[in-house]
């Protein structure tokens, strides 16, 4: 599986932030996630240690979820069989802004 990071936001999805993303991500991106560089690769780095010894048949993915003040909580999420990766009811776009 390859390392991502699922950042929520305010508009309603998730944004997928993969490995190679973090260091193409620009500062307006940011911005628009509410959450400094140093922050996200905090998160991504606790999201890979949550992963560790976990694999496609286990359904889960994890997600960063603002707590407070710009404080981040990384906790790992379950997705259904059915469902996919994505939970239903919500949009799911890559970490490339248009």
């Amino acid at each position: 599986m390859r390392p991502m990071l699922e950042v929520s936001t305010d508009y309603g999805y998730s944004v997928a932030i993969h490995e190679n993303d973090l260091t193409s991500l620009i500062d307006e991106q940011l911005k628009l996630l509410r959450i400094s560089r140093a922050e996200l690769r905090r998160c991504f780095a606790d999201g890979v240690k949550l992963m560790q010894g976990k694999t496609e048949s286990d359904r889960v993915r994890p997600c960063a979820d603002e707590i407070r003040d710009g404080k981040w909580n990384v906790n790992l999420v379950q997705y259904s069989k059915r469902g996919g990766p994505v939970l239903k009811g919500r949009q799911h776009c890559r970490a490339t802004f248009q």
